[in-house]
C-alpha cells in the first residue's frame, strides 16, 4: 500500500511538471508568433516601468521632430524670400543708377520703382500654412502694407510705418535644453532701409534731385548689407535645427533599441527553449504511454 501511494505521489508531481512544461511551451510559441516577450506589461516584471518611461520619452522625442520639421519649413521659406529680396534690392540699385545717368526717364522709372515695391511686399508677406513669416508673433496678419507706397515720417530717416506685425519674436524649443529665436520681422532695420530707399527715390524722381538719388542709393546699400546679415543668421538657425534633429534621431534609435530588447522576443533563445520543452514533453508522453499499457499483473510478477 505504501508503494502504491508513493508511486501515485510521484505520478502526480510528474503530471504537474508536464503541465508546467506545456504552459511554458505555449507561452514560448506565442512569443515566437507575436515577436513580443509578453502580451501585457505583467510579463515584463520589473522592466515594465523602464519600458513605459522609454515609451513616454520616445513620444516626446517624436513631437520635437514633428515641430522641428515645421520650423525648418518656415526657415527654408524665409531664406528663399531673403534671397529674392536681395535680388530685388540689387535691381533697385541698378534702376537708381540708370535714372541718375539719364538712361531711364521719369515715367519708366516710376513704373519700375512701383513694380519693385510690389515685389518686395510680396516677399515680406510670404506665408507657410497660412501663417505669415515676417509678422513676428502676429502670424495671422500680413507683415507689410500693400495698399500705400512707403513714405517717411521724417524726410530721409528710415522708419517702420509700413509694418503691420507685432514687435515680439517667435521662440521655439528644438529639444529640452535648446531654444532659438528663429523668425525674421519685416520691421528690422535692414528692411526699414529698403523701404526708406524707395520713398527717397520716389521723392528724388519727383524733384529731379541727384543728391536724393545718391542718398537713396546709399540707404539701399545699407539695407542690402543688413539683409545679407539676416540671411547668415537664418542659415545658422537652419544648421542648428538640422543638428538637433540628427541628435534626436540618434537618440530615438538608441531608445527604441533598448525598448525592443525589453519587449521583443529573443528568437534564438526562445526557439532553443521550445526545442528543449518539446523534447521533454515527447519523452514524458512516451513514458505515460508505456505506463498506461501496464497491467496489475505486471506489478505482481
Amino acid at each position: 500500500m505504501v508503494a502504491v501511494v508513493s508511486t501515485l505521489s510521484v505520478l502526480q508531481r510528474t503530471i504537474d511538471d508536464v503541465s508546467k512544461v506545456q504552459n511554458n511551451l505555449l507561452n514560448q510559441q506565442i512569443q515566437l508568433s507575436s515577436g513580443r516577450k509578453s502580451q501585457d506589461f505583467t510579463g515584463m516584471a520589473d522592466q515594465s516601468q523602464q519600458y513605459l518611461s522609454l515609451d513616454a520619452t520616445l513620444g516626446k522625442n517624436d513631437q520635437y521632430l514633428n515641430d522641428n520639421q515645421l520650423i525648418e519649413t518656415r526657415l527654408n521659406s524665409t531664406a528663399n524670400s531673403l534671397t529674392n529680396i536681395v535680388t530685388i534690392a540689387n535691381s533697385m540699385q541698378s534702376l537708381i543708377a540708370q535714372r541718375r545717368t539719364g538712361v531711364s526717364n521719369t515715367g519708366a522709372f516710376h513704373n519700375q520703382l512701383n513694380g519693385l515695391w510690389q515685389q518686395l511686399t510680396t516677399e515680406l508677406n510670404a506665408s507657410v500654412n497660412n501663417q505669415y513669416l515676417f509678422s513676428g508673433t502676429k502670424t495671422n496678419v500680413p507683415a507689410v502694407n500693400t495698399a500705400t507706397f512707403p513714405t517717411l515720417q521724417t524726410p530721409g530717416v528710415p522708419d517702420s510705418g509700413y509694418y503691420q506685425g507685432s514687435d515680439q519674436d517667435v521662440t521655439a524649443l528644438l529639444k529640452d535644453d535648446t531654444a532659438i529665436q528663429y523668425n525674421v520681422r519685416a520691421d528690422a532695420p535692414a528692411f526699414q532701409n529698403l523701404f526708406a530707399a524707395l520713398a527717397i527715390a520716389k521723392q528724388a524722381d519727383q524733384n529731379s534731385s541727384d543728391n536724393d538719388f545718391k542718398k537713396s542709393y546709399d540707404v539701399l546699400q545699407k539695407g542690402i548689407q543688413g539683409v545679407i546679415s539676416i540671411q547668415a543668421q537664418v542659415n545658422s538657425n537652419k544648421v542648428q535645427a538640422t543638428t538637433v534633429d540628427s541628435s534626436l534621431n540618434n537618440l530615438k534609435l538608441y531608445m527604441k533599441g533598448i525598448q525592443e530588447n525589453i519587449g521583443n522576443t529573443d528568437v534564438v533563445s526562445v526557439s532553443t527553449q521550445v526545442a528543449i520543452n518539446q523534447g521533454i514533453l515527447q519523452a514524458a508522453f512516451q513514458a505515460f504511454a508505456k505506463i498506461s499499457a501496464l497491467r496489475l499483473s505486471d506489478f505482481l510478477r
